[in-house]
């Protein structure tokens, strides 16, 4: 049985270069992409990539409390990745983090959103890669507003993992997230 495990060291949360300046993508790069995203076949490891799964890009559109700014990271334990759901403005095929919550304790349901108070959805939280279609490659560092961010070499490689082992679009696969 397919599973995931998710390695976050707690030196991802230190990505200001500088922490005396206002989060931006001049100043949120430090410490980028620490963390493990690993597929398991029962007890055997398949794969471990390099991932971002602290919300690093906390400003402009995806600004949060000033106070919280981790607040779109998703919270260590367990979640559901929705396995090639449609890629809407994404590049490659992307999978979605399902049935967990958020460091700010809000609910991520079935289809990767939140629900707010006044009713309306929030965000997709995602594995996706770092393509940028305004370059047209990968960009330096990989910017999260709460997804597991991988890079595009990395996603294909999962995506073929996942393939090999009979995944399709919509399968589910639970996973953990650890902090350590």
């Amino acid at each position: 049985m397919l599973s995931f495990k998710v390695e976050r060291k707690l030196l991802s949360y230190d990505f200001r270069a500088n922490p005396n300046r206002p989060d931006s993508f001049e100043n949120n790069w430090k410490n980028n992409s620490l963390d493990d995203l690993i597929l398991f076949d029962g007890e055997n490891e398949i794969v471990r990539l390099k991932c971002q799964t602290v919300a690093n890009y906390c400003f402009g559109i995806h600004a949060g409390p000033k106070h919280k700014p981790h607040i779109a990271t998703v919270a260590a334990g367990d979640f559901t990745i929705k396995a090639f759901v449609p890629p809407r403005n994404f590049h490659g095929e992307i999978h979605a983090i399902t049935k967990t919550r958020d460091k700010g304790g809000r609910w991520i349901n079935h289809e990767a959103m939140m629900i707010l108070d006044n009713g309306y959805q929030l965000g997709r939280w995602l594995i996706h890669d770092k393509f940028s279609f305004q370059h047209g490659k990968d960009t330096n560092n990989a910017w999260s507003a709460g997804c597991f961010i991988l890079s595009s070499s990395d996603l294909k490689t999962l995506n073929k993992h996942l393939r090999e082992k009979g995944v399709k679009a919509g399968d589910l696969i639970t996973g953990v997230l650890y902090e350590i």
